[in-house]
């Protein structure tokens, strides 16, 4: 039932999407030993069977497929038993119980049980949903050293410790853990003693899940425990994976920098990308380097209501939205906004204020139709009255030391995050609307130099994009051709 499915965060497996899934492994020999987390019908192990009577592989599978749904149990071993008819040697094991807690118990036994089931392939599409902080699951993971509120990636972290050596997990997932501070420890549990060995990824949104409600974008991976880092195998399709992939190979490093703290995960669809990313990181500077600071907008509308203003009054402060933002400027007050245009100025809301100056303000969220996903504007000193201002929290705020910064600097920033360098660049890591301030902090950046020569001229293209693209790149001769 939808409404049972969605409490426990089942999107069943579309059978083309199954076989894309199986079709990644290389095939192992001898005994596998293969989970299925999260089995649903066992779509993803028929899927598996499939392949291998197919290819004939010289293997003998023993499957181990859980599935909390006490209601699916009947189908999954009905479909474990086809799987066996079809490949007569492999043994098959439908298990009731949350994934969880079983795999939990597997990953630490109890005192006197010493034995660890090991899996030499898991294949897995995880439920989606919340975890809460006080559930008796989260203690359980704390306890694992695994902190998560994610049910998709509390289940890929648990499942890729119960790898063999040299084992492989394919997993099914939203993009969206590559990049941001939210998954930063999933990422780093992840790839700690695994290695990335291929990555696919859908043109379209929705193309995994046609008959599902998963809005996020998805991509397919695969893990290997140990090995060594070499090459990462990037794939594309325009639907579900039934029509030809684009593949390429990069280097790891393209895929994960080695020297990057956050374990980011770029995925280039095509050789341009990777030559935009090798530019790109090379360019000199940092956010730090350049003394400017990334915060979110102190503003929270909803918890701030009672303070909020349509008009602004000289005892108010002016109140800056993203619908403000139009063509790299300030647009405030905005008639065709029904936005408030101020907060009142009081005990409570003092510590939201900045002081008058020049920042980059840059969307927090874009429309998934929208072209841009990096979207900056410049609010300059004069835009305003009064001597502080305040930004909502859907605003990233580029400042200095929570102040403005030199005006040029500001301009010049605003046309290099506005540029399609940085917008292309910016989609191999980020998969989903949301531009994390983390994400921002993460982006190397012209000189200093560079950029304040760049924002003298900026200004006064109206931030066209054939225009700031043109400016960008004789400002910035090593991006000229990257994209």
């Amino acid at each position: 039932m939808p409404d049972r499915r969605s409490a426990l965060g089942q999107f069943f497996t579309p059978s083309e999407v199954a076989a894309l899934l199986a079709d990644m492994f290389e095939p192992p020999g001898g005994a596998v030993r293969v989970l299925d987390a999260g089995a649903g019908v066992g779509s993803l192990s028929a899927a598996l069977a499939d392949r291998v009577q197919r290819e004939q592989w010289q293997c003998d599978l023993d499957v181990t497929a859980v599935e909390i749904d006490s209601d699916l149990i009947d189908d999954l071993e009905a479909t474990l038993a086809e799987c066996s008819l079809a490949l007569p040697s492999a043994r098959t094991r439908a298990v009731n119980a949350d994934f969880l807690a079983w795999a939990a118990a597997q990953v630490a036994p109890g005192v006197f049980d010493q034995s660890h089931e090991r899996f030499d392939l898991v294949i897995m599409n995880p439920p989606y949903g919340k975890l809460s902080a006080s559930s008796a699951e989260c203690e359980r993971l704390r306890r694992l050293g695994i902190r998560t509120s994610n049910l998709c990636s509390a289940f890929v972290w648990l499942a890729s410790r119960l790898l063999a050596p040299r084992g492989q997990l394919v997993a099914i997932t939203p993009r969206s853990f590559c990049n941001g501070t939210y998954f930063k420890s999933f990422r780093r549990g992840l790839l700690d003693g695994n290695v990335l060995r291929d990555i696919h990824v859908f043109d379209a949104r929705d193309a995994a899940f046609r008959d599902g409600a998963v809005l996020q974008e998805t991509i397919v991976f695969r893990i290997e425990r140990g090995g060594e880092h070499s090459t990462v195998q990037i794939a594309a399709s325009s639907g579900t994976g039934l029509d030809m992939p684009r593949r390429h190979r990069v280097s790891a490093a393209s895929v994960v920098h080695p020297d990057d703290a956050d374990r980011f995960i770029r995925i280039p669809e095509d050789r341009s990308s990777v030559v935009l990313a090798e530019r790109m990181g090379a360019l000199p500077a940092s956010m730090r380097e350049l003394a400017v600071t990334v915060s979110t907008g102190r503003v929270v509308d909803f918890r701030s209501r009672d303070f909020l203003r349509s008009e602004c009054t000289p005892q108010d402060v002016p109140l800056i939205y993203p619908a403000h933002m139009r063509r790299g400027r300030i647009e405030w007050p905005n008639g065709s906004s029904d936005k408030p245009s101020a907060i009142a100025s009081d005990h409570q809301t003092r510590g939201m204020f900045l002081p008058a100056g020049d920042y980059v303000l840059v969307r927090r969220f874009s429309a998934k139709e929208e072209r841009r996903r990096v979207v900056a504007a410049v609010l300059e000193r004069d835009d305003l009255p009064g001597a502080v201002v305040a930004m909502e929290n859907h605003i990233n705020v580029l400042h200095c030391s929570n102040a403005g910064m030199e005006p040029d600097l500001a301009w010049g920033l605003a046309a290099y995050l506005n540029s399609t360098a940085v917008d292309l660049f910016f989609r191999q890591f980020n998969g989903h609307t949301q531009v994390n301030a983390t994400d921002l902090r993460s982006l190397r950046c012209p000189s200093r130099d560079a950029l304040v020569a760049l924002g003298a001229e900026s200004r006064a293209c109206e931030f066209e994009q054939s225009a700031i693209d043109s400016l960008v790149t004789r400002h910035v001769p090593s991006l000229s051709g990257a994209w």
